[in-house]
């Protein structure tokens, strides 16, 4: 499933709230109701139900109703999205990507013994982390390679820089999907893309 901007920025005004995270947090543990989050959260219960509902409206939690052994039953809340939401903010790239995590339920079945659990969970942890490095040290090189020839597009007017910074950041972007982004005309767009493409042709690295 591929996810739009529009729905990654509805998350993330949804996670703002510290109250949100809190919830989440304790969802994420496992499936609650409002008065028990109310109590471990030290907050009210009416605004957990307020929170609780804006998190539904845009499908970061989900509730059903389950039976009591005593009297009514009661609304029960879990997470009802399971994804990854990476935000990259440094010179020459910023992106916010989406993706979505597959089906806890398709996972091989785990260890048994906590113990084992344990160092499992420490292991996978850890690749996680080195996995986290990697793509920093590709991020970083991503930012060189785009900073270096922005820097060295000092022939170029407002136009023009907007025009190559759209090039380097999306790569294989044809004229028309670049005058879209930045609403401009396309003839404009190819004629500054030609300008561009002639300003760097048999430029190397050390030309930058």
């Amino acid at each position: 499933m591929t996810h739009t901007e529009e729905d990654i920025d509805r998350i993330l005004a949804a996670v703002e709230n510290p109250t949100r995270r809190r919830i989440l947090q304790a969802l994420a543990r496992e499936p609650c109701y409002p008065l028990r989050l109310s109590k471990e959260l030290g907050v009210s219960q009416q605004a957990v139900m307020k929170n609780l509902a804006v998190m539904e409206g845009c499908g970061i939690v989900a509730s059903r109703r389950e039976p009591g052994s005593r009297g009514p039953g009661r609304i029960v809340y879990r997470p009802g999205l399971e994804f990854s939401i990476t935000i990259d903010m440094c010179s020459g790239m910023f992106r916010a990507r989406m993706a979505p995590i597959k089906d806890r339920f398709e996972s091989k079945e785990g260890p048994s013994g906590l113990k084992a659990a344990l160092e499992t969970v420490a292991e996978i942890d850890g690749r996680i982390e080195a996995l986290d490095a990697a793509r920093s040290e590709l991020v970083r090189e991503r930012s060189r390679i785009v900073s270096a020839f922005m820097g060295g597009a000092s022939t170029l007017d407002g136009d023009g820089r907007a025009v190559l910074y759209e090039m380097l950041d999306r790569p294989g972007r044809c004229a028309e999907e670049i005058s879209h982004g930045l609403m401009a005309n396309e003839r404009a767009v190819k004629e500054l893309m030609a300008k561009i493409t002639d300003i760097f042709k048999g430029r190397t690295e050390d030309d930058e």
